[in-house]
Order: C-alpha cells, then structure tokens, then sequence
C-alpha cells in the first residue's frame, strides 16, 4: 500500500515520533527519513557481517563463498554508512 500510495501522490511517505505516518512536501523530511532507512539496514547488516561471516570466515578462512560474500557485503555497509551519514 505505501509505495502504490507514495506512486500515487508523487510523495514519499515519511514516518517521524511526533507525526506518526505523514505524506511531507519537504525534501529534507524524505532525506532525513531516508538516512534513518540507511541506518537501520546498516545496522542489521553489521549484525550480518559479525555474527555470521566473520565467525564461518574465522573457522573457515578458504571458503570462496564466504570470502566474496564477506567482500560483497562489506562493500555494502561502506555505501550505506556513506549514505547515512549527514551533510
């Protein structure tokens, strides 16, 4: 429902505390509202890297599934890290 809605209104829909679910005409509420998304897949993906590759890469240093997937990923976290980041 929200991305036909957002389609629809040509407005991203935004969620905040005090306001709850809001459609804002305000670019710096979709950035900021953005860089919040950013943040938390970074933080689940971290949880990713450090509770699952570095521990097979730790027992398993040779795999080549786990070395490009830990290369794959970490290159991942550098983008959303950079992205979550304010101005």
């Amino acid at each position: 429902m929200r991305d036909v809605v957002s389609s629809e209104q040509l407005t991203p829909i935004t969620w905040t505390r005090k306001d709850g679910y809001m459609f804002s005409e305000e670019p710096a509420d979709w950035i900021e509202y953005d860089k919040r998304q950013f943040r938390q897949i970074l933080g689940r993906l971290t949880r990713v890297i450090t509770g699952t590759l570095d521990p097979h890469l730790s027992r398993y240093p040779d795999d080549e599934w786990a070395q490009l997937a830990s290369a794959q990923l970490i290159g991942v976290r550098a983008t959303l890290a950079q992205l979550s980041k304010s101005p």
